[in-house]
């Protein structure tokens, strides 16, 4: 049996500066949550690359979905085969429905966005426009 608790965030640059490329939506001292996917947020010059760790999990127990601006992950993690004459000492492995949004800011290229699953980790890839890529302007003499 798996014990529910409540995961307060933690204050970090990326939630403290409330980053406007992210938030996670869900994300509230309330929340009460069994398992969630440990995510990390990386930018580049061109990008923005999210990575989420689904170990054990096959592709088709794993959904992605892009609505009104909001990029959710979500599925389920399924218990391993349990057995009656397994008696746990320690058990931290997490299982579980889950689901993880993030809002996304107008930079980001909606029609090139690419999702790629690989042991265990789901690796999304997310363009910026062209119009947000920085450029630089030759100053002319006068």
């Amino acid at each position: 049996m798996l014990t529910k608790f409540n995961l307060a965030p933690v204050p970090s640059f990326f939630s403290v500066f409330e980053r406007p490329l992210f938030r996670d939506v869900l994300e509230s001292e309330e929340s009460v949550i069994t398992y969630a996917p440990r995510v990390d947020v990386v930018e580049n010059k061109e990008s923005f690359t999210v990575r989420a760790e689904l170990p054990g999990m096959k592709k088709d127990e794993v959904k992605l979905k892009l609505e009104n601006n909001v990029l959710t992950l979500n599925g389920e993690k399924h218990d391993e085969e349990k057995r009656d004459a397994d008696n746990f000492h320690l058990r931290e492995t997490r299982y579980g429905k889950f689901e993880r949004s993030f809002r996304l800011t107008d930079n980001i290229d909606r029609g090139n966005i690419v999702a790629d699953y690989k042991d265990g980790v789901l690796t999304i890839s997310l363009p910026k426009t062209k119009e947000s890529l920085s450029k630089e302007i030759a100053i002319k003499m006068s």
